[in-house]
């Protein structure tokens, strides 16, 4: 009786060890759409000087690029990859009888280093959770104009580090890799540009300043390719 409760706990065990990440190196692609919303930092800046109203505003922005995971063990992974980020804003100016608004967007790249626990929901279904730090670097600074206004946005720094949080849920196939869908929160240490606006029309001559945050709230889409676990050979 107990042999036979042995083989029955072997089998059903099976399909953990299967699709188990102990050993296995595997490299993925991913896309994250950005999204602008008010509780993460990235709605509308409203300001109003001598009846001249200035809106700067996240209009869409995503992040995409290669992620490289180990497995330590079937519970426990790191992740590393390199990303490529956009963000597009716009700049609205409103006097009486007068609107104009221009666009402008500001590229950067993300290096990012998390950790992941593992919960399994089925035979192929898992959900993960993971946090680490990512570097972040800033293309340039940027300068928009027209015959009512000249912007400029100056990099605070050109690196700076940020905290990124991720939940999410992937399907692991034994040949096609995997699919994984989650959402990630990115909270920098501190802001990432400083802008200034100057509106010049109707006779009047108004300055305004803002400081954009680099937050982003994103749905993750990801895809792994399939990798056996390393072996080791005894001689």
């Amino acid at each position: 009786m107990r042999r036979f409760v042995c083989i029955i706990l072997t089998f059903s065990l099976f399909p953990l060890w299967s699709f188990g990440q102990k050993g296995v190196t595997t490299v993925g692609i991913q896309y994250k759409p950005i999204f602008p919303l008010s509780f993460v930092g990235t709605g509308k800046q409203v300001q109003e000087h001598a009846s001249v109203t200035s809106e700067l505003e996240l209009k869409s922005g995503f992040c995409g690029g290669m992620i490289i995971r180990h497995g330590f063990s079937d519970l426990v992974a790191m992740e590393a990859g390199i990303n490529y980020v956009k963000r597009k804003y716009r700049l609205t100016f409103r006097d009486s009888g007068f609107s104009g608004s221009s666009q402008f967007r500001i590229v950067g790249y993300e290096i990012p280093f998390s950790f992941l626990a593992y919960i399994q929901l089925g035979e192929k279904l898992f959900m993960n959770a993971s946090m680490g730090p990512s570097f972040d670097f800033f293309a340039s600074d940027v300068e928009t104009y027209d015959d009512y206004f000249v912007q400029v946005s100056r990099r605070n720094q050109l690196l700076s580090v940020s905290i990124l949080a991720n939940i999410g849920w992937e399907w692991r196939t034994e040949k096609s890799g995997y699919l994984y869908l989650g959402a990630s929160y990115h909270r920098p240490f501190s802001y990432t540009y400083d802008n200034t606006a100057k509106y010049n029309f109707n006779n009047k001559e108004e300055y305004f300043y803002s400081r954009l945050l680099g937050n982003y709230l994103t749905v993750d889409i990801r895809y792994f390719f399939h990798q056996d676990a390393r072996k080791t050979y005894r001689k």
